[in-house]
């Protein structure tokens, strides 16, 4: 049996031009009838086969075929050959598709990560922390189906096929075209002729367990080059008697290259594809074996260029043989001006399906959607974007069809996610070394319409807690959120920035609130806490400032984030506000008030330039005050993130008054990788102060170079400030 991870190892037949700059569609299309109408005894079919990144060949090969004059019949591709055939098909030309190659970007095609702008306030406050997610069945914890939904592949497909939304034949495409795709239950090849363009191209190219089966009319669909890779058979069954077949594949590799047991396996799954391969390539007229390409991987999508030069030199090798056929066609092939710029369209009415956990009423709020609307792919897909957002969403597609004469509908399917899901995040840091956060969520554990989170932190700092959420259904805004939390962690306690005590600090927390957490702009809760504080393992307890003492209060929290991500930011902005207070009126045993805020935006100076500002500001008021209630930076905190001031050591500040400022630039010189300095100031107090008396402060000033890597954010940080001359640190993975 194949195991999955050799499938995704074999099978990147990646999209390497699906993300667009721009779209070209729903301009009026060419006519059938200019291309294949008329009576001729020689019908050329051309046959594309899958090859990953070296597939982009295909489109060098078209180029050649273009300038020769000769008129092509019938289009049959599989995998990446189903692709560049598919557009080609409905109209495109080979310059608008070497564009489409180079101007691709693979890294954005294969993260899914979702606008966070679009997340409820819910979901903000513990997304961005793991890098690994695994579905909750009966049986225990399962592996995925798929790394990745394909949403974004599938977003650009129906963009760039935007003029072939209402067609449904695709015999009625300038070129008649069928893609090859791989039923998962039978293993055999099915041939698309009709439905949704984007859906068979979608199923043709579906990398095993690097992507999610493509479901359509309730059966899966997985990458046809497994059951035919080249499929030539297919076009002569649609009427070709003249097939031009063109083969980027990988082929079989002398035994001295096989080294390792994925080199063998991977050999062993190629063996079947490229004898099935051989088999198809006999009953081909003109084969086209781009031999140039054996050398690379299918998985170089920085070699696109070099790949359409390969390309088209194949072709034009054989652009005699072109022009002999072109010779023997009746007339000329038509000149091929390619797609336009889509043209808006006015939708009457939006068609959903598939929702269950959200109402209609939701969805169309989401999709700020009014009857007359025109609207571009680009339109669309910014509000799917809103809907594909929540975690509770897998996948968002659409499609437009014709209402009326002048209006169109547009129909909107949601798959949503009902699964349980166990997720895993690792975290070092050199001042706090390793820690892992497992995390699991259930749907309708205890009550319909709920959510429960459970989660554990290992390390440094051990926490162990669950959410309990009430909503009703997702598409209200307001929901009942129920926790208990308990928390244990190490405290070195410092006087004047000199270390002087320590002791181990343990709550026990529980909270009952209520808040429109389903909102994605603007968070307001209200509720009740009660903690239990104790302290133990004491060094110097005469030192200790923090009471451990029980309480019980009142506590109101705002949250406004519109940051583009977690970790390396690059816009938006991000307000926290957070007050409790503990009082002996209602029976509470401290008496005491704690109010922190964070206002911290970055500002897009230019495409890989943004400036960074940062205040936060902590008041407390009582005589008594729990640990959990003093201000500190370094140290992250649930509600503000991490509060930073380069150069100091986590707890070196503790105070019950904090004022702290701080502004940087950060760079992107490379793409996910990042340059920053920043400049901090901060004043320690006992008392609340707004003088702006220079002693009072301590400053401090960071260089940071970091990356986004597959585990999360690297950097790493050198510091000075007026208190330490001198750091260096380490931080990789999520924070939390």
């Amino acid at each position: 049996m194949i195991r999955p991870f050799l499938i995704v190892l074999n099978f990147l037949l990646i999209l390497s031009f699906s993300e667009a700059p721009e779209s070209y569609a729903l301009s009026q299309a060419q006519s059938k009838s200019s291309v294949t109408n008329k009576p001729d005894s020689l019908r050329v079919g051309l046959v594309l086969s899958g090859g990953g990144a070296k597939g982009v060949a295909h489109i060098g090969v078209l180029k050649a075929i273009e300038e020769s004059g000769l008129r092509i019949d019938y289009i049959t591709g599989t995998s990446m050959g189903s692709l560049v055939g598919g557009l080609y098909a409905i109209g495109y030309n080979s310059d608008q598709l070497i564009e489409l190659a180079k101007e691709n970007n693979f890294v954005e095609l294969f993260t899914e990560n979702p606008e966070r702008r679009y997340i409820s306030n819910y979901e903000k406050g513990f997304d961005e922390r793991t890098i690994v997610s695994f579905p909750i069945s009966e049986k225990g914890i399962d592996l995925p189906a798929g790394i990745i939904t394909g949403q974004n592949i599938y977003t650009y497909l129906s963009n760039l096929a935007w003029m072939a939304h209402s067609t449904d034949d695709f015999d009625e495409f300038p070129i008649p075209y069928a893609a090859i795709a791989t039923d998962i239950e039978t293993g055999e090849a099915v041939v698309f002729r009709s439905g949704y363009l984007p859906d068979a191209i979608r199923a043709s190219i579906s990398i095993p367990s690097a992507m999610v089966p493509h479901e359509i009319n309730g059966k899966l669909y997985v990458d046809g080059g497994l059951a035919r890779n080249i499929p030539v058979e297919d076009a002569i069954r649609m009427g070709a008697n003249y097939i031009i077949a063109v083969d980027v594949s990988t082929p079989l590799v002398p035994q001295d290259s096989l080294q390792t047991l994925t080199e063998i396996m991977n050999q062993a799954v190629m063996y079947r594809i490229n004898e099935r391969g051989k088999q198809q390539k006999k009953m081909a007229d003109l084969v086209i074996e781009v031999s140039e390409l054996n050398k690379y991987d299918i998985t170089d999508f920085d070699l696109m260029e070099r790949f359409l030069d390969i390309g088209l030199e194949a072709g034009r090798r054989f652009m005699p043989e072109f022009r002999e056929l072109a010779n023997r066609q009746q007339g000329v092939a038509p000149e091929r001006p390619g797609m336009e710029p889509p043209v808006p369209l006015p939708i009457s009415n939006i068609i959903i399906e598939g929702n269950s956990l959200f109402d209609d009423e939701f969805i169309l709020r989401k999709l700020e959607f009014e009857p007359g609307n025109r609207l571009t792919p680009d339109d669309i897909e910014a509000r799917i974007s809103k809907l594909y957002s929540s975690s509770y969403i897998d996948q968002v597609t659409y499609r437009i069809k014709p209402d009326t004469l002048y209006q169109y509908n547009l129909q909107v399917k949601i798959h949503e996610s009902k699964r349980n899901n166990f997720n895993v995040g690792l975290r070092y840091e050199s001042n706090t070394q390793a820690s892992i956060l497992l995390e699991s969520s259930f749907q309708d554990l205890l009550h319909p319409g709920s959510i429960n989170r459970l989660e554990t932190r290992l390390g440094d700092r051990i926490s162990i807690g669950t959410d309990y959420i009430y909503y009703g259904a997702l598409g209200s805004r307001l929901a009942a959120l129920t926790s208990v939390w308990f928390n244990s962690e190490l405290v070195e306690w410092y006087s004047d920035f000199d270390r002087v005590s320590s002791f181990k600090s343990r709550t026990l927390k529980a909270e009952i609130s209520a808040g429109n957490y389903f909102s994605t702009q603007n968070l307001f809760t209200v509720g009740i806490r009660k903690e239990f504080d104790y302290q133990d393992n004491e060094i110097n307890p005469a030192d200790i400032e923090p009471v451990s003492k029980g309480h019980h209060g009142i506590f109101a929290k705002y949250r406004y984030d519109s940051h583009n991500r977690k970790a390396y930011p690059s816009n938006g902005q991000k307000l926290v506000a957070e007050g409790y207070h503990s009082n002996t009126a209602f029976m509470s045993p401290l008496l005491f008030t704690s109010v922190a805020g964070l206002w911290e935006g970055f500002i897009p100076l230019s495409e890989n330039l943004s400036f960074r500002h940062a205040l936060y500001g902590g008041y407390t008021y009582g005589d008594d005050l729990p640990w959990n209630y003093w201000h500190t930076v370094n140290r992250y905190s649930d509600t503000f993130g991490y509060v930073r001031i380069g150069g100091f050591d986590t707890f070196q500040v503790a105070s019950r008054n904090l004022q702290l400022a701080s502004f940087g630039l950060q760079a992107e010189p490379v793409y996910h990788r990042f340059v920053g300095v920043d400049v901090y100031t901060g004043r320690f107090s006992d008392q609340w102060e707004l003088s702006l008396n220079r002693s009072d402060f301590e400053y401090g000033i960071s260089l940071s170079v970091g990356a986004l890597t597959i585990l999360g954010p690297i950097k790493a940080i050198l510091s000075t400030s007026t208190i330490d001359s001198f750091q260096a640190e380490i931080q990789i993975g999520y924070q939390f």
